[in-house]
């Protein structure tokens, strides 16, 4: 019988193999000056932009005339993996061997408290891989949301290429704001198996400002960005100087997104099928059709008050727009309450605000514009491309970073940590050492002393909760301490957000230490807590599983 570290190894070499097919593209030229790419990877559509002629576009997929690849994965009859396109053809086929919303999962571990909120919510079953981590398994074969994410970027890189005319190796890749380190690195994963170098990793709504921005020569600009897209909502309150963008906080809510509102609607196709004696589907995955009719149908009444719903099996009445806001008005109102927890929770008041911006898939409907401008009080721009705003700011940024290697002024943008990271304590808390809205780069020292030497080991989460076990685990810190004296753990923080340490232990040079990534079963993840050399103080216990992650950032 193979070993888990053989079925590991198994599942990398067939990762890497796959990725390895060559995908032709243009021949370089010389004259065609080099771009860095900006990426925009939505939970529903992915895009890619990049500077062309002087200006930001979106580039078309080859062949087609669309600028979003469909964020869709189905595993044929041979089990090789499908994405985009191809994808959507197998999925039609056969619904139990696709899923879209792998991009929720990225970076999750199976045992993630994030991931037990969100499965509700997902549209396929979830298991693990032989790392521990979230995966789904499609026609009998374990998808990883990381090779996924992979195939995504490979399409994107061909399709920048073929459109610019050379090859493109470098890219600027847009994240929720939620995203814990532990994330960020699994985005930076993929992009390496897909042949492409992260030069930065920017925020979804960084990058919207951005854009919008860019050109404009404004002067000091408050601008409130609200990003509702198809994996959970974002905000972040940005302000902006030229072409020069300052995060000041960032919020959001990954339980609300587009394919929330699209189950609202699926769901009462299927009951309007069910009168018809249609049976309602009895699988996750055999909702597939319903959910891309409902996607599809909330689309087209942005534009227009009543629509027909094509199906599959039997026919249903027109759906209006009346109806479908009636069923997603509690959604639209979490979205302004988020809004509102941000400003609040960071003494912003809208009349302070320059410009709100509106963008992502769910952006678009008059429901949820309408709701915030009533909120708010403040209209929404309607000078913004809701849907491809994100990825034209990541290629602005990486056109700036271009500019920069040359020596020449450029744009910059400057971030904030949007969750606290922190150590574990005896008794199951967390000690807070980088707190949210951190301006990034930074840096944060943690001093405690050790009275006899011997083994050291601590725990990192990051997370808004004051207990471990509601925040997301990072890894493990272990370290041999050789004499009494105090240690000294340094925690530091790139532009990025991406974390790495040092220690400086009595009689010892400071220098650099890993972080054990795997993770811990219940027994073993209790007793590394136990030998924490902190001790927390005690507090009345949160109430609920995940308290705080409907407010993930919006509040303390």
């Amino acid at each position: 019988m193979p070993t888990p570290t053989a079925d590991v190894e198994s599942a990398r070499s067939r990762r890497r193999a796959l990725l390895e097919v060559p995908v032709p593209t243009a021949s370089p030229s010389a004259s065609v000056p080099e771009v860095i790419l900006g990426i925009d990877l939505g939970t529903s559509h992915a895009r890619v932009a990049v500077l062309h002629e002087g200006t930001a576009r979106l580039v078309p997929l080859p062949g087609t005339e669309t600028h979003e690849l469909l964020a869709l994965v189905a595993v044929d009859g041979s089990e090789e993996l499908l994405v985009g396109p191809a994808a959507q053809v197998e999925a039609t086929r056969a619904p139990r061997r696709a899923a879209h919303g792998l991009m929720r999962l990225l970076g999750l571990r199976a045992r993630s408290p994030r991931l037990r909120a969100l499965t509700p919510h997902l549209p396929f079953p979830i298991t693990a891989d032989p790392n521990g981590d979230a995966a789904v398994e499609l026609g009998g074969r374990l998808v990883s949301p990381t090779l996924f994410t992979a195939l995504l970027l490979r399409e994107l890189k061909h399709a920048a290429a073929t459109f610019v005319g050379r090859k493109a190796t470098r890219a600027v890749i847009c994240a929720p704001t939620h995203f814990t380190d532990r994330q960020r690195a699994a985005l930076r994963d993929a992009a390496t198996l897909a042949g492409l170098d992260a030069q930065r990793i920017l925020t979804a709504p960084a990058a919207a400002a951005l854009a919008h921005g860019h050109g404009r020569g404004l002067a000091r600009k408050r601008v409130l960005v609200v990003d509702v897209g198809g994996g959970g909502l974002e905000v972040a309150v940005v302000q902006v100087t030229g072409d020069d963008l300052e995060v000041i906080t960032t919020g959001g809510d990954p339980l609300v997104g587009g394919m929330d509102f699209d189950t609202r609607i699926a769901e009462a196709l299927a009951s309007d099928l069910a009168e018809q004696g249609v049976p309602r589907p009895d699988h996750l995955l055999d909702w597939g059709p319903l959910r891309a009719a409902a996607e599809t149908a909330k689309m087209a009444l942005s534009e227009r008050t009543e629509v027909e719903v094509p199906m599959p099996t039997g026919t249903v009445p027109p759906l209006s727009r009346e109806r479908v806001e009636a069923l997603t008005a509690d959604l639209a109102q979490r979205v302004t309450a988020v809004v509102r927890e941000v400003l609040d929770s960071n003494a912003l008041s809208p009349q302070g605000l320059d410009a709100v911006l509106l963008v992502g898939g769910q952006g678009r409907t008059p429901l949820v514009r309408r709701r915030l401008e009533e909120s708010l009080g403040v209209p929404v721009r309607e000078d913004v491309d809701a849907r491809g705003a994100v990825a034209l700011g990541a290629a602005l940024l990486g056109h700036a970073l271009l500019l920069a290697e040359g020596g020449k002024p450029a744009a910059s943008v400057s971030e904030v940590l949007s969750m606290p990271v922190g150590v574990a304590e005896r008794g199951g808390t967390m000690r807070r050492v980088l707190e949210r809205t951190t301006r990034l780069p930074a840096g944060k020292t943690l001093v405690f002393p050790m009275t006899a030497p011997g083994p050291l080991e601590l725990a990192l989460f990051q997370g808004t909760s004051s207990l471990v076990a509601e925040n997301e685990y990072l890894g493990r810190v272990s370290l041999n301490v050789e004499r009494p004296g105090e240690v000294e753990l340094h925690l530091a923080l790139s532009v990025d957000g991406v974390l790495s340490l040092e220690a400086t232990l009595p009689g010892v040079r400071r220098q650099p230490v890993s972080l054990a990534l795997e993770d811990l079963d219940d027994a073993g993840r209790e007793a590394l807590i136990a030998r924490s050399p902190l001790v927390g103080e005690p507090e009345a216990r949160p109430s609920g599983l995940l308290s705080g992650l409907k407010k993930l950032f919006g509040r303390r």
